[in-house]
């Protein structure tokens, strides 16, 4: 079997290699976990797993259903903790991986149920970065553009029906969704991305599979190792976080806090952060990542942080280099703000980020040309009547069908224009929004997916800005109203990030599927079921804590939103 040089395949070892080449690697074994990312394991499980899957994979309703209910609740949750701290993260796959250990689910079952779960609440994920800007313009005091008689006169003067947000994100979702059946086999199977973290997760199904096997032993020692971990991680965690102290002070903050720790990180005194800013975050889950990845993809993933910290930073106060503030509407040297380091990352170097994130990203998808060509052939083929490599003969469809992307692209487009143009918004705009949004959702999308498989996370927040730039762009040129172009950039921006969201948050449960034998169309499936509840759920959670936030009931940071709403407010 020949090795492809590609960017991210690893070596494989000697002896996984012979069992590859007689067929006898078989699932959980140490020579699977050894070969990885090789490409060759993966070229490998695929095949089998286009046999042995419909057999290895039941369809269960109730298990089903059951990760969508608990997906439902959790997208809430997971919008307050987002709004709360900047970042979303979810729990709800551990319940349902809990349950079907009592139930002793087939570890095929239990991802399925978990991709259920995951996809009812990553669907909200765009309502934590962006919606929140649309309340903000409307009703916070600190958004107002101008008094009259002594009330606030805002940018947007009413805010538009949910159902326009609710339709949208809806179809974009399953669209985002479907193009996973590309990305899938882009960069999971042919040039595997190395996904930092879940190789937990299969560790994790391991231990529902011998539970399922019935060998006891093995998942008791298995799930002691994993709960001491835990028990210690848990205290540890306490300790750094749960504020018992007056001022809601943990104990650790309590006893050490000062210039050098907060908050769980060990750090340089703000007060000498001119040149760079060093600190130590005491994370257990970054240890563990770490240990999955070893030394080079975890430097590789570390990169951009030592080059912003020891060079870019460094070299903007070195040559002292202007910064706008947006207060005084001035530039002023980075040397005389009152951290430099700090201001030189969040104004220099996070926007560098950004442009590295979009130049990078399209250029590899270029280099990718290659790999997106037989692709984009078997949709073609699909669409003249094929069936393509998605359908195995004789046993049904292995991979959801790829024909329906390009009908998903346009229903797409057709909904979202008629949804916007029965609200009242201007035609050509509405025409030239939904095209951008069926592009986008695939382009930008694909490079998200490529650095959440790179880093483990998904820069929605940061190509989701790329997005609104390109709405305000389109609607500011074409002679749109600054009302009309705040609220629908702000609602494409909205819905675009629910859609990559959608692509980004499955590579994971994708990712597991390889390496268990899960059936690629039943992640699809259950992936496809929990976007509507849970999109529902996300449009009514979204809006209580928005308005709460803009009115003063809530305290919120939506550091995202309310950087979106400044940055409107601005143009």
């Amino acid at each position: 079997m020949p090795v492809k040089h590609t960017n991210y395949r690893q070596p494989p070892t000697p002896g996984g290699l012979e069992k590859i080449e007689k067929g006898e690697l078989e699932l959980y074994s140490p020579e699977l976990y050894a070969n990885m990312n090789t490409g060759i394991l993966e070229e490998y499980l695929e095949e089998k797993n286009r046999k042995d899957c419909f057999k290895m994979c039941p369809w269960n309703w109730g298990a089903i259903l059951f990760g969508i209910a608990v997906g439902t609740v959790f997208a809430i949750i997971t919008e307050y903790v987002g709004l709360k701290v900047g970042v979303a993260m979810s729990g709800g796959s551990y319940i349902v991986y809990l349950l079907g250990l009592i139930l002793k689910w087939r570890p095929t079952l239990n991802n399925n149920a978990s991709g259920a779960n995951y996809s009812a609440t990553s669907i909200g994920t765009g309502f934590i970065f962006t919606f929140p800007a649309l309340y903000l313009l409307t009703y916070d005091p600190n958004y107002a553009i101008g008094f009259e008689g002594g009330e606030p006169v805002f940018l947007i003067k009413s805010i538009p029906p949910l159902s326009i947000v609710l339709v949208s994100t809806m179809i974009t979702g399953i669209l985002g969704t479907l193009y996973f059946i590309i990305f899938r086999r882009l960069w999971l199977v042919d040039d595997p991305l190395p996904t930092p973290g879940f190789e937990a997760s299969i560790k994790l199904l391991e231990i529902a599979n011998d539970i399922y096997r019935g060998a006891a032993e093995q998942a008791s020692r298995s799930i002691k190792i994993i709960g001491g971990s835990t028990l210690v991680t848990a205290i540890f965690t306490f300790f750094r976080d749960y504020p018992i102290f007056p001022n809601y002070t943990s104990i650790m903050d309590h006893y050490f806090g000062g210039e050098y720790y907060e908050y769980g990180t060990i750090m340089q005194p703000a007060s000498t952060a001119t040149w760079t800013y060093i600190d130590y975050g005491l994370i257990p889950i970054q240890f563990a990542i770490g240990w999955f990845m070893k030394f080079r993809t975890a430097f590789l993933v570390s990169t951009g942080t030592l080059l912003t910290w020891f060079v870019i930073v460094p070299l903007a106060y070195g040559f002292n280099v202007p910064v706008y503030d947006m207060q005084s509407g001035m530039f002023i040297g980075l040397r005389d703000w009152s951290v430099p380091a700090m201001y030189g990352y969040l104004k220099i170097a996070k926007i560098i980020a950004i442009g590295a994130l979009l130049g990078g990203g399209v250029t590899a998808l270029l280099k990718m040309y290659s790999v997106f060509k037989p692709a984009i052939e078997d949709v073609i083929k699909s669409l003249r009547g094929g069936q393509g490599a998605d359908y195995v003969k004789g046993l049904g469809w292995y991979e959801w069908p790829v024909k329906h992307i390009p009908i998903m692209m346009g229903v797409a487009f057709v909904a979202i224009s008629v949804v916007f143009i029965a609200a009242g918004f201007p035609p050509l705009q509405v025409i030239l929004f939904a095209a951008l949004l069926a592009g986008s959702t695939f382009f930008l999308g694909a490079i998200a997916v490529k650095v959440m498989g790179e880093t483990g996370s998904e820069p929605v927040s940061g190509t989701s800005f790329i997005v609104l730039l390109l709405l305000v762009a389109i609607f500011l040129g074409t002679g749109t109203s600054a009302e009309t172009t705040a609220v629908m950039a702000i609602l494409g921006t909205t819905v675009f990030g629910c859609a990559i969201s959608m692509s980004g948050a499955i590579i994971g449960d994708y990712k597991v599927g390889i390496y268990i034998g899960n059936r690629p169309y039943h992640l699809m499936r259950s992936t496809l079921l929990g976007i509507i509840p849970g999109a529902i759920a996300s449009v009514l959670g979204a809006a209580a804590f928005s308005y709460g936030m803009a009115t003063g009931q809530v305290n919120l940071l939506a550091p995202q939103a309310n950087s979106f709403a400044l940055f409107l407010q601005t143009v």
